[in-house]
């Protein structure tokens, strides 16, 4: 199983409902991760099972207490809890302030989050940057995903952030596009700013943002989530990372070349 990392460069270009919606349409067994030191959104949009409150005293900050004997998937799993509709999270810390609580466990949980057996972990990293304490955790993922919208200013955020992180990271880059459908001209000119970019962009993606599909994970929806434009394209993403992920890393397809040489009979 992977680690995909979502973040932004600036502000909040709707990183917590990407990870909401790929996460609840991700084709196979995942975690939502929230590791974005602002604090956390699920406990306040979403409810366990039977509507029930979240219980926010388990999560991120739990974890960092009883890991200090070791991580794993079954100790990963203790301190998660499962969302309405069937959708592991573990929940981020309440407030900014409880981050010094957890500054040795970013580094260790990234690893964990990257090489979990039972489960894919989609790490909400909130904002990003060189000094960001999460930084660990972006850096041990198979693919870094940076959402922006189709504005000017996000977008000259995103390039000098693609033009910071490419220093820091070694995974796939990716960049998604939260934008209203009909936006599309918008979504084009992001791309002709990657193109122009020295930078590699593995993979691109439009996440067709539209209110009635974002109410749902706002905890305010009605009607049929199905029909909405950002269920749509989320499902193609959600898909689409999955596969990529899904792959043998570099690392992988080298140890099997090294276990394996060309032209060895295999028994």
């Amino acid at each position: 199983m992977a680690l995909v990392a979502l973040a932004s460069a600036k502000g909040s270009p709707g990183v917590t409902t990407a990870s909401l919606v790929l996460g609840a349409l991700w084709p196979r067994q995942v975690l939502l991760a929230e590791c974005d030191p602002a604090g956390s959104d699920v406990a306040i949009r979403m409810t366990a099972p039977g509507g029930q409150p979240l219980n926010s005293d388990r999560g991120l900050l739990s974890l960092a207490a009883a890991g200090r004997k070791g991580l794993g998937d079954e100790v990963i799993m203790a301190h998660s809890q499962q969302l309405d509709g069937g959708l592991d999270v573990m929940l981020g810390v309440r407030s900014p302030e409880q981050i010094g609580g957890i500054a040795g466990l970013w580094a260790p949980l990234g690893l964990t989050f990257n090489q979990m057996h039972s489960a894919d972990v989609l790490a909400d990293c909130g904002r990003i940057g060189p000094a960001s304490p999460q930084l660990p955790v972006v850096q041990a993922a198979r693919l870094v995903v940076l959402v922006c919208t189709a504005t000017g200013s996000s977008v000259a955020h995103l390039r000098e952030r693609l033009s910071s992180l490419v220093h820091h990271v070694d995974a796939r880059l990716a960049v998604m596009v939260v934008a209203d459908p009909k936006r599309r001209d918008g979504v084009k000119q992001v791309w002709s700013v990657l193109d122009a970019m020295s930078i590699q962009i593995h993979h691109r993606w439009h996440l067709a943002y539209d209110p009635v599909g974002a109410s749902f994970f706002d905890g305010r929806g009605h009607g049929r989530l199905e029909k909405t434009a950002l269920i749509r394209t989320g499902s193609e993403i959600a898909a689409d990372m999955a596969s990529i992920v899904g792959m043998p890393s570099q690392y992988e397809y080298d140890m099997a070349q090294a276990a394996f040489p060309e032209g060895e009979v295999r028994r």
